[in-house]
């Protein structure tokens, strides 16, 4: 019963994430003790109860798409509005407008949005300029 309210709880964002999984024909896996989809697509990307990851990732970025799940099930139906919608944004700003910034000024900049580093902390993400590792 738990686990069936709580799914409901990340409707919306379930939902987005079994059409990713369905689009991308994504599989599943498990790296580090934790579930993901893993998709040929170049992608990361937390929905409710499904993380979707390009194929081979960090435990850096599981571990910081794994906070953004945890985001989801605090915020349960607003997760879209405040994390889900600003974190897009932030990540086609940067596609966009920043390519030309070392990889070290993209962490520095990326990674210190409110909702980004708040995913941060919740994975135990420790980001030090260009590189990050878990605790």
């Amino acid at each position: 019963m738990k686990n069936l309210i709580l799914y409901l709880h990340q409707l919306p964002q379930n939902l987005l994430g079994l059409i990713v999984i369905a689009c991308t024909k994504a599989k599943k896996g498990k790296l580090h003790g934790i579930d993901y989809y893993e998709t040929m697509k170049k992608i990361g990307i937390s929905l409710g109860k499904y993380i979707i990851l390009h194929p081979s990732p960090s435990q850096a970025e599981l571990a910081h798409e794994h906070g953004h799940q945890m985001q989801s099930r605090y915020l349960g139906w607003l997760y879209l509005v405040v994390i889900g919608i600003p974190s897009i944004v932030g990540n086609v700003w940067d596609t966009w407008f920043h390519r030309k910034w070392s990889a070290a000024k993209h962490v520095q900049w990326y990674y210190a949005l409110p909702w980004e580093h708040w995913a941060d902390r919740l994975g135990e993400v420790q980001r030090n300029n260009s590189s990050s590792t878990k605790q």
